[in-house]
């Protein structure tokens, strides 16, 4: 089985994100703008052993603002939309979930950046010309996380939640 782990935010406007997605992306119609915690693994660990790893990790953050703005590429092929705020809680999580149960998934080549993918344009010239086209666009999204996602990648690359944990709320 294909699972992720991810961050579905919630903004207003986030039609404007899917927009660009739509362009440049071919999987914006798999799976909705999300920020990936956990990247696609192959493994045949139950859904509840991997709903229960991501709870021991949720019960010690608390819901935190998320702000993203500018768009930049990335190894000459993605489109990114970056995060501005929350970008530490993010680095956590996604720490924490590469430990115990998922601690063999994780890939020490690349360096986590905590991003929404706009886009993956199919060669250079459309990169750059991606690039040139929202180098100024200064919109900013913002929300509050309060939830993780655990998705399963069915063979069409469509994406079915499997389960969703809540953050840790505060007790008063």
């Amino acid at each position: 089985m294909k699972r992720a782990i991810h961050i579905f935010p919630s903004f207003q406007s986030i039609e404007n994100i899917q927009e660009i997605r739509n362009r440049h992306d071919p999987l914006s119609d798999k799976i909705p703008p999300h920020i990936t915690l956990v990247f696609p693994f192959e493994s045949s660990i139950p859904h509840n052993d991997i709903l229960d790893h991501i709870k021991s990790v949720a019960e010690h953050i608390p819901p935190f603002s998320l702000t993203l703005r500018d768009v930049t590429g990335s190894g000459g092929e993605f489109l990114f939309l970056n995060v501005k705020k929350g970008n530490d809680y993010l680095i956590q999580i996604h720490d924490d979930l590469y430990k115990g149960i998922l601690e063999s998934y994780r890939n020490p080549h690349f360096t986590y950046l905590p991003h929404i993918t706009l886009g993956r344009p199919g060669n250079r010239e459309e990169y750059i010309n991606a690039l040139e086209k929202y180098k100024n666009w200064r919109e900013s999204y913002h929300t509050i996380v309060e939830e993780i996602t655990l998705e399963e990648i069915g063979e069409d690359n469509v994406s079915h939640v499997i389960g969703r944990v809540p953050l840790k709320k505060n007790r008063f």
